[in-house]
């Protein structure tokens, strides 16, 4: 079985570590209290079985943040001399031909087109990652092509 790797900037780790932190008071919480018999009468108790079915949700969302958890691997600044190659964290710009737009390369985990966050693994992302500045790229996306020039790349 081959393990996923999890790309995660500093901010991101510590959003997944305090989301896990939260399921696991949460998990503790819920069979320290009141848990529903599973009998009612002769029948299954629907409480209890209500009670299961988020129970198991929520061992299901805590295995998959276990699983980040051993395969994160921080996005770090890269060395000095590769500042000007896109990798992951690098803040480019890019001339779209009829736009201008401003993206930061991160992991699937913490991709959000809303804030300009775009995910290496996007038809996007995957054209930009290895470029440098003054480059052309042709991007094929499930909607349109685009023909793009990298006028900056930066790392915060």
């Amino acid at each position: 079985m081959t393990e996923n790797k999890y790309y995660l900037t500093k901010e991101g780790l510590e959003k997944i570590e305090k989301d896990y932190e939260s399921l696991l008071e949460l998990r503790k919480t819920k069979t320290t209290d009141d848990v529903p018999s599973i009998w009612h009468s002769e029948d299954v108790n629907p409480e209890y079985l209500s009670f299961q079915e988020d129970m198991n949700v929520l061992e299901a969302r805590l295995t998959e943040y276990e699983d980040i958890l051993k395969n994160v691997e921080l996005i770090s600044l890269p060395p000095k001399e590769k500042r000007t190659t896109v990798c992951l964290g690098a803040t480019v710009t890019v001339d779209m031909g009829e736009e201008v737009d401003t993206f930061t390369i991160v992991g699937t985990l913490e991709a959000d087109p809303s804030q300009k966050k775009i995910s290496d693994a996007s038809p996007l992302g995957k054209g930009l990652l290895g470029t440098k500045e003054g480059d052309f790229v042709k991007v094929t996306a499930f909607v349109a092509n685009h023909d793009c020039k990298i006028l900056k790349v930066r790392y915060v």
